[in-house]
């Protein structure tokens, strides 16, 4: 696995760890490295079989998204960072404009150098020119995500860059709406709408956008913006079963927290999960550079899709508590959810059932 791979999943403790059922609930982790060996290939499980990524370059992308930094700029360090992150794990892969829409790396197996180079050639505030005032082709942009979709197999992520601003699609006089419900219904697809919207109306657009499946979520530039590790969820995750080895040098890199599980079918978080929960605000609290990133699922019980909800439900049950514990920044508790995905146990028992349906805590530092 690459360096850049490794010292990311060291910064999230590995995204997603299971704490061995006699460790403490919560339980600094102390080390000079994780060991090499214990990241591996074996560690990733694939969550996407595909992904495609729409880059919005539009004059909208012109304003300021920070100080000095205009949204499109952001746009391209936001690619590069979860580029430079992302395992090669047999994903096909696709980078396209929509405005106008053009392929920067058509339908093909994901290679990072190459995949690379294609980001170098989409355009920026340099080499864009005067994009200000161009229209947000981005309903047509979703039209012809049609014929792409088609010829993939298994399950695809498509990530759109969008500040909620659009035109209708020229041809056919849709909005974005009436061109991406179809492609829920059509393929097996979830939609990543990554967000700079900067007014209510066009937050509500995107909100809707997200609202067409149960994978598919909004996703704000603040949450991904010079911290790469946010999203990965959306393509791999790591098995809980691997156990981290440290060595001796005190360093803090991150964070042990022991499952939180739930009776079947709920999301309310049980009294005796409280303090854990509890110690992990108060964590986040008192260091301002952590997060935490809460992974929802479920047992293999029910309806895939239920589950699927379930999963977000609880996950999202845990941030509240967090947040209800503390002052801090709802950006800092990142939220994936996978349903009856990634099971620790056997779901042929009780007990097993219970251990699979569980939210896993994570603590990383950005950089």
């Amino acid at each position: 696995m690459p360096k850049s791979i490794l010292n990311v999943t060291i910064a999230l403790i590995a995204s997603v760890l299971l704490a061995p059922s006699g460790a403490a609930a919560f339980e600094i982790i102390t080390a000079e490295d994780i060991q090499k060996n214990i990241i591996t290939r074996d560690m990733l499980i694939r969550t996407a079989d595909n992904f495609i990524i729409l880059y919005d370059a539009s004059g909208s992308m012109a304003e300021e998204y920070k100080a000095g930094v205009q949204k499109l700029d952001a746009e391209l360090q936001i690619l590069r960072q979860q580029n430079s992150i992302l395992p090669e794990l047999g994903y096909m892969a696709g980078l396209y404009a929509f405005t106008p829409f053009k392929a920067y790396y058509e339908i093909q197996p994901y290679e990072r150098v190459a995949f690379q180079r294609a980001i170098d050639q989409l355009p920026s505030t340099e080499t864009a020119g005067n994009f200000a005032g161009q229209p947000t082709p981005l309903a047509e942009g979703l039209a012809a995500l049609d014929p792409i979709l088609g010829k993939l197999s298994g399950k695809t992520a498509v990530f759109v860059f969008s500040d909620g601003t659009y035109t209708y699609n020229r041809v056919t006089k849709r909005r974005p709406m009436d061109e991406i419900k179809p492609l829920a219904d059509k393929y097996n697809v979830c939609f990543y709408l990554v967000s700079s919207a900067t007014t209510p109306k066009a937050q509500r657009l995107l909100d809707d956008m997200a609202a067409i499946n149960e994978c598919s979520r909004v996703i704000p530039f603040s949450a991904l913006y010079q911290n790469p590790v946010w999203g990965l969820g959306a393509l791999f995750i790591v098995k809980s079963t691997v156990t981290v080895q440290t060595v001796t040098d005190k360093r803090v890199v991150g964070v042990e927290v022991r499952d939180i599980n739930f009776a079947w079918d709920q999301k309310a978080i049980k009294p005796g999960d409280h303090e854990n929960l509890k110690q992990v605000a108060e964590f986040l609290q008192s260091n301002p550079q952590a997060y935490a990133v809460l992974a929802g699922f479920t047992d293999a019980s029910g309806d895939p899709e239920y589950n699927l909800n379930l999963s977000r439900m609880r996950a999202q049950s845990a941030k509240n508590f967090i947040l209800e514990q503390s002052r801090i920044d709802p950006d800092r508790v990142i939220l994936h959810w996978y349903g009856a995905t990634n099971f620790i146990a056997d779901n042929n028992t009780e007990e097993g059932r219970f251990q699979n349906r569980r939210v896993e805590v994570a603590i990383g530092f950005m950089e």
